[in-house]
């Protein structure tokens, strides 16, 4: 039986490619390697590398959370993916300044970022509240004293 993960609003996830935060990583993704094979950025591969694998990491992050059992391990996995969104817009300021991208097409793909970015901020609180806090545990630096023994 799959597992269906209840989101506000939506009845139930039951693929990681359900999730708006991935579609929106998905599609930020695919328009980075469309922007990207444009003969300008082309030739620097190295910028082509880094925006690409930044742009490719947060859907590949979201999509492996989801797969993991426990709520807490999911969310690590979409903070990971919150880094990724990040770097990418990084990235598509840096070819907007080097004269890769117009100031159009640089907007859109920040927008792209950000709203992925809120979609994963949205599963992550989602996740943290249904996840049980790990109680914390005391230290002691000697063994308590036997009973009858002071």
């Amino acid at each position: 039986m799959a597992r269906a993960l209840l989101l506000p609003g939506i009845v139930g996830v039951r693929r990681y490619d359900e999730l708006v935060a991935w579609q929106l990583a998905a599609e930020l993704r695919d328009r980075v390697v469309a922007l990207t094979a444009a003969p300008r950025p082309a030739r620097d591969l190295g910028f082509c590398n880094q925006i690409r694998r930044a742009s490719a990491s947060a859907p590949a992050n979201l999509a492996e959370g989801f797969a993991r059992f426990h709520a807490r391990e999911f969310a690590r996995f979409v903070v990971i993916a919150r880094g990724s969104l990040a770097e990418t817009e990084n990235h598509v300021e840096d070819g907007r300044r080097r004269g890769y991208f117009s100031i159009a097409d640089a907007e859109d793909l920040q927008t792209l970022c950000r709203r992925a970015a809120a979609a994963s901020t949205h599963l992550l609180r989602y996740l943290l509240s249904r996840s049980p806090r790990r109680p914390t545990r005391r230290h002691r630096s000697s063994p308590p004293p036997r009973s009858g023994e002071r």
